[in-house]
């Protein structure tokens, strides 16, 4: 695990306009929770796509998961210029990416554009799961993407040079989507595996050996966390990732709370009471380590410890 580093903090600006945009995401959530060994019979059947690719009118790099508009992840977020890569049928364009190294949890937003003029769509897409079609939600537009075993579908992926372990789903925006142009949205997770290498995203037919398009993602640095004196608890503004607690913590772990300065509780996870504020896990092979990607910007100096169902961890 990565111990606790010192940092520079980030600008109270920046920090307000991150908490700001993340913080206004709604609570309910359909649990995701794979472990290393789902994610890679889910890696041909299903890709995350969080919409994303183009700004969207309120200025937002991931519109679908972040809908309030804002800056998505304010500084975090890096905009890469050129970062495309096209065949004679398709562009695929990164338009935002973010990645915390210290956590191994990222978002990223994609556009995918048809040069052939053929039409058809390069993925199927599932059935809006019904928890996202009730008033009030604000991922109801959320469609998961896939490929389907025919010739000329495609699964994204994030992946590294020498493939070790990075989970992630994707979503396609369908209202921003029209034929020929695809914006996608995705959450992802780099596990225990993951050591620093670069990391691409894919788009790659079922069962080929090789990606049909593939971009490079720019160099990330670790971002501001705190963590547990044993360094089994790690807190950043984008993830939590908690080891060490002898079980299997995606699918044990029904309560997950950060214990702040003065007393007060904000929950990340509560079964119990249909609490969701992550929008991805990923558990180890063996797992007992969990990773989460979250939903809303914790304030990192407010927290003092992390509470897994009846284990509270102390992170100052």
């Amino acid at each position: 695990m990565i111990e606790n580093m010192n940092l520079p903090r980030p600008s109270a600006e920046f920090d307000e306009r991150l908490r700001t945009t993340l913080q206004n995401l709604p609570e309910r959530r359909k649990k995701r929770r794979f472990t290393a060994g789902r994610v890679a019979a889910i890696a041909l059947a299903a890709a995350l796509c969080l919409g994303g690719g183009a700004l969207a009118a309120g200025g937002s790099l991931f519109p679908l998961l972040f809908p309030d508009g804002g800056g998505a992840a304010g500084e975090y977020v890096q905009t890469p210029g050129g970062a495309v890569d096209e065949n004679g049928d398709y562009r695929l364009t990164v338009e935002g990416v973010l990645f915390d190294r210290s956590t191994g949890a990222g978002l990223i937003s994609l556009k995918l554009e048809d040069k052939s003029g053929e039409g058809g769509q390069p993925f199927t897409l599932g059935e809006t799961l019904r928890e996202y079609r009730r008033p009030g939600i604000a991922w109801s537009e959320l469609t998961e993407c896939f490929a389907a075993p025919e010739e000329g579908q495609y699964n994204f992926f994030i992946s590294t040079a020498n493939q070790v372990g990075v989970g992630g789903r994707f979503y396609v925006d369908t209202e921003r989507s029209a034929e020929g142009v695809w914006y996608v949205e995705g959450a992802f997770i780099a596990g225990e595996e993951y050591s620093g290498e670069a990391l691409c995203v894919d788009m790659t037919a079922p069962g080929a050996e090789a990606p049909a398009l593939s971009v490079a993602l720019p160099e990330f640095d670790t971002l501001p966390h705190i963590s547990s004196a044993d360094g089994n608890v790690i807190l950043s503004p984008v993830g939590l990732t908690v080891a060490g607690t002898g079980m299997f913590v995606v699918d044990e772990a029904e309560y997950i709370a950060l214990r702040l300065d003065g007393g007060g509780v904000q929950v990340i996870e509560d079964e119990a009471g249909g609490v969701g504020r992550t929008l991805y896990a990923l558990g180890s092979m063996a797992g007992e380590t969990g990773t989460y990607v979250l939903s809303f910007a914790p304030e990192l100096e407010n927290v003092r410890s992390v509470i897994v169902n009846d284990i509270e961890y102390m992170v100052k």
